[in-house]
């Protein structure tokens, strides 16, 4: 008997508490005369898109193919250079030039009149040559045709990286 007036409370506790809120909502609802007026005009900020002249685009990205394909050795000068360890990069000055030499496959490395050569793997990659260090030395280039580079070198797990102009020696 005392489960069945324990479920007949439960029941009628939910339903006022529910009444209650219905009149609460109601009372607390948004008055018309507080409405504000919303804007309904929209601006749009943003650029407009415009076409791409594809033709310019592969116009330049064929001549940095022939570029890329045609030199034999080019010699590398960095203007900027980095040295990043596990926390941070920070600048550094880099005077290390270098001529990388397709038909030999060879990467030399000069810092003033000391030189130093290493065997790489050169393979082209669309516009870019990607040039790569053989055995343990951890070097990776990357030119742009025959212009542009990025050097990244690692010691131990830190990692040098250099960028600067190419120019041509050979073709």
């Amino acid at each position: 008997m005392q489960i069945k007036s324990l479920g007949k409370s439960v029941f009628f506790f939910a339903f006022l508490s529910l009444f209650a809120a219905q009149v609460f909502a109601k009372e607390n609802a948004i008055k018309p005369e507080l409405n504000t007026k919303l804007s309904v005009d929209k601006v749009d900020n943003r650029e407009e898109i415009r076409s791409f002249e594809f033709d310019k685009l592969f116009l330049q990205a064929e001549k940095y193919f022939k570029e890329a394909k045609a030199w034999q050795k080019i010699e590398c000068t960095p203007k900027s250079g980095f040295v990043c360890d596990k926390h941070e990069c920070s600048k550094r000055q880099n005077k290390a030039i270098l001529t990388l030499d397709k038909k030999n496959e060879t990467i030399t490395r000069c810092e003033g009149k000391n030189c130093e050569s290493f065997p790489a793997q050169f393979e082209q990659t669309g516009i870019y040559f990607n040039i790569q260090t053989k055995g343990p030395i951890g070097t990776l280039i990357r030119i742009l045709g025959d212009s542009r580079y990025k050097e990244i070198t690692t010691i131990a797990l830190d990692a040098y990286i250099a960028n600067g102009e190419c120019k041509v020696i050979s073709q």
